[in-house]
């Protein structure tokens, strides 16, 4: 399906009639770290500068109703400490078709941030997601809508390539529309996760969803719903079951009371694979709040409070807390430029001693769009 969907729409670039401008993006973001191993002792600082640019197309395709989105971004982050073992590249390519009903695409990310933060915060990998969605039309009282996807991560480094990994996502629902603009929806998703060596941990499952999408208030956007997992492992691990289940959650709701307020709240309750020990799977709980005010026309000041906890359900039954906050101040010189300072305080608690640590991190950034 990756393949596929590449091919579509790299078609879609190469037509001579979509010749439009393309808008680019620098930025420069100067930093310090105060502990960017992540120890809990012997802990080491950095000054780090992340320089990005990027290059953005936007355009109409005639006669179809259909817009075509390209992003393109490089990165490239310089260390003050050990510059050969922690500077580092990153990236990203992404190219989305889509009108009120579809949304087909694929985006690629080179990163060094894993999959997820069980272990490490820095891992170089590879991810590639595939998409394509479809619904009918919000005219009527009900409809219908279908997901796929398909996500492949590949890890750079040896230490962590047992997590290299394809998941394929398949689901349908069926929406009752309150509104053009508003619906409740039941959701049914079929996943296939398929490890490229550790093949124990191959799994399939079914999660089914009630939720509500779209205008919930006047001054409230988003979506939020409950979910129900089920998940069949085709491979005994010992010390491990063969099925797990999970009732859990997503929302990203926001809330905008004025026009210089704004308020999101997001987080989510779900499996999350593992290979730690005799785990297949933790229970990933998280949550984050951000609050937002502009005020005097240029300047924007906010905070960002997040929370995560990971448990471990086998063997010494290991739990993780994380708390972070950040607060940014921003200011808008045009509407292309923009500059701010930023601090964020993150502290991982942990049943397991030497992975707890504190960190801080500060900085400044200047921005640019053209």
């Amino acid at each position: 399906m990756k393949k596929l969907i590449v091919l579509i729409l790299a078609a879609f670039v190469a037509l001579p009639a979509l010749a439009k401008p393309v808008h680019f993006m620098i930025s420069e973001d100067v930093s310090y770290d105060d502990n960017i191993y992540l120890t809990n002792k012997d802990t080491q600082d950095s000054v780090i500068s992340s320089t990005r640019v990027g290059a953005q197309y936007k355009t109409n395709i005639p006669g179809s109703g259909l817009k075509l989105t390209a992003d393109g971004m490089v990165g490239y982050n310089a260390y003050t400490e050990n510059a050969s073992k922690n500077n580092y590249w990153d990236g990203l390519a992404h190219l989305d078709l889509a009108n009120d009903n579809l949304k087909l695409g694929d985006k690629f990310i080179f990163t060094s941030d894993p999959i997820n933060n069980a272990d490490t915060e820095r891992a170089k990998r590879l991810e590639n997601t595939g998409y394509l969605s479809w619904q009918s039309s919000t005219e009527k009282t009900f409809g219908v809508g279908i997901n796929l996807s398909d996500i492949y991560n590949h890890y750079m480094d040896d230490a962590w390539e047992d997590l290299n990994r394809n998941r394929f996502n398949a689901g349908a629902q069926l929406n009752y529309n309150v509104s053009p603009k508003t619906k409740f929806f039941l959701e049914y998703m079929f996943s296939d996760i398929t490890y490229d060596d550790y093949t124990t941990n191959n799994s399939r499952s079914d999660m089914f969803a009630l939720g509500v999408n779209g205008q919930l208030t006047p001054t409230v956007t988003g979506t939020a719903k409950a979910t129900y997992s089920m998940r069949r492992y085709n491979h005994d691990l010992s010390g491990a079951k063969n099925y797990a289940d999970l009732v859990g959650y997503y929302a990203e709701l926001v809330w905008k009371p004025t026009r210089n307020d704004k308020v999101r709240l997001s987080g989510e309750r779900r499996l999350e694979e593992t290979i730690y020990g005799p785990n297949r799977y933790y229970v990933d709980t998280n949550v984050s709040l951000y609050a937002g005010h502009k005020f005097w026309d240029k300047w924007t000041a906010s905070v960002t409070l997040a929370y995560d906890n990971m448990a471990y359900p086998k063997g010494d039954q290991r739990k993780d807390d994380y708390y972070s906050v950040r607060p940014e101040l921003d200011y808008q010189f045009k509407d292309w430029l923009s500059a701010g300072v930023w601090y964020n305080f993150t502290t991982r608690h942990s049943t397991i001693s030497d992975v707890k640590y504190d960190r801080n991190r500060g900085g400044v950034f200047v921005r640019a769009m053209f």
